[in-house]
């Protein structure tokens, strides 16, 4: 059985750079892990794209030291779901296929460096049974994996729409790419939240953090590289999707917020949740609409300079 299972979620990865995420999961100088690649309803030929791919790979590896050390070559998964259902369906359905006593999540626009999975399995395993998980530092790059900052594991800064998860999980900056979960975990938290397309990581890392009692563990080494474009599923969502499941999200976590820091940062994420709701609507033309929304942002956060100006401007007729 491998010690790992690499859960790749993929939905026309042709032009969203899924080769290469491939290339630097079998790039790993860690072997002994599966490879589990879900297809997430592909419409753009990314079946005979990914085979392509991995056949190569395999075949035709780089030397060492940019290439693998494999006694084996991986053992490889592919699973095609029949209907779209976004990230975490599919990063679940590759966690029922799983069969590593640790997962790992790599989107297919993303990246590790060769040493992602030496690491964090060589860290992980080395801890006791109640640590959930490790975490790593890692970069934002662009289209061309360029760099453009680093990305630390701890920020004391509160990221904005981020308020409550990031005071969730006290400030660790946890997110799939940057995870090696035991699967035991993974199971107990019930994986990610199916209802949730956009802010799913966020969901996740506040309810394993949760569940394992702030016994998680971080590594400060950047070891992962997020890719930041304007073709990325975040970068062509439908707005009125994201705005509700961002509502879900501060609504399902709202139990959670007990005490005055965190009550105030629920708050307010409402009232910067309003007020986005707001100029959304003003740029549809619905300027009533959008009084309302920046009326509801004000009741929470009355003195808010951005929000007046919103809301004063949408009396301005264009």
């Amino acid at each position: 059985m491998p010690r790992v299972s690499v859960i790749i979620p993929t939905c026309n990865g042709v032009n969203r750079y899924v080769d290469q995420a491939l290339a630097s999961v079998l790039a790993q100088t860690f072997q002994d892990f599966e490879l589990i690649i879900v297809d997430d309803a592909s419409t753009d030929g990314t079946p005979e794209h990914v085979q392509a791919v991995i056949s190569k790979l395999i075949s035709s590896p780089p030397p060492p030291p940019h290439g693998p050390r494999w006694a084996d070559p991986p053992h490889v998964i592919y699973y095609r779901r029949e209907t779209n259902g976004g990230p975490s369906a599919a990063r679940n359905d590759g966690a029922k296929r799983a069969n590593g006593e640790f997962l790992a999540f790599l989107d297919q626009d993303d990246l590790w460096e060769p040493t992602f999975l030496e690491t964090t399995v060589t860290l992980l395993q080395a801890m006791q049974a109640t640590t959930a998980c490790i975490s790593t530092g890692g970069y934002h790059v662009d289209a061309e994996n360029r760099i453009l900052h680093e990305v630390p594991i701890v920020s004391p800064s509160v990221p904005r729409h981020n308020q409550v998860g990031h005071f969730l999980r006290d400030g660790h900056l946890m997110s799939p790419i940057s995870l090696l979960v035991r699967k035991s975990a993974f199971q107990a938290i019930g994986g990610f939240d199916e209802r949730l397309r956009w802010n799913e990581d966020t969901d996740f890392s506040v309810r394993l953090y949760q569940h394992a009692g702030g016994c998680v563990a971080h590594f400060p080494k950047p070891l992962w590289r997020h890719r930041q474009y304007k073709g990325s599923a975040c970068g062509n969502a439908n707005p009125e999707r994201i705005f509700a499941n961002r509502a879900y999200l501060l609504e399902k976590h709202a139990p959670s917020c007990q005490g005055s820091r965190l009550r105030k940062a629920l708050q307010e994420e409402w009232a910067e949740f309003f007020s986005d709701r707001g100029k959304y609507a003003a740029s549809q033309g619905a300027a009533r609409s959008a009084r309302e929304f920046y009326r509801q942002s004000l009741r929470l956060r009355p003195f808010s300079r951005r929000t007046w100006l919103r809301y004063l401007r949408s009396f301005v007729p264009f």
